[in-house]
């Protein structure tokens, strides 16, 4: 999954047109990785619609922290688009010259189409 703006530029710029960011926003919400999503028992009143329970959740603090996550990660990226000559996110999707590969090995190189850190 995509754990900071650094994961979605690079996503972006290997072709996506879209991510998902579920993981990134529950923890925004207050999520403490207990992993009973699936449960429909979250104790945190995150993943669940038990009334009991989601009662537990703050929505307009969930929705400050999310408003500021995105917010967060939208400077981020603009900073990287910037420090790349980029202005235009539209210009950097698919734009393989830019990435580096790190702990590659060629064959994974050739796949994703970029070079090796340091060339």
């Amino acid at each position: 999954g995509f754990r900071n703006s650094a994961d979605v530029m690079k996503a972006i710029a290997l072709g996506a047109d879209a991510v998902a960011i579920g993981t990134p926003v529950l923890i925004a919400c207050g999520c403490h990785g207990c992993q009973r999503c699936s449960s429909g028992k979250c104790p945190w009143g995150l993943t669940t619609n038990e009334p009991s329970i989601s009662e537990r959740l703050d929505v307009d603090w969930a929705e400050e922290r999310i408003t500021n996550l995105i917010t967060g990660w939208h400077h981020e990226m603009q900073e990287i688009m910037g420090l790349n000559g980029i202005y235009d996110i539209g210009s950097f999707r698919g734009n393989r010259l830019i990435l580096r590969g790190i702990d590659l090995n060629e064959k994974e190189l050739s796949i994703l189409g970029i070079k090796y850190a340091g060339e």
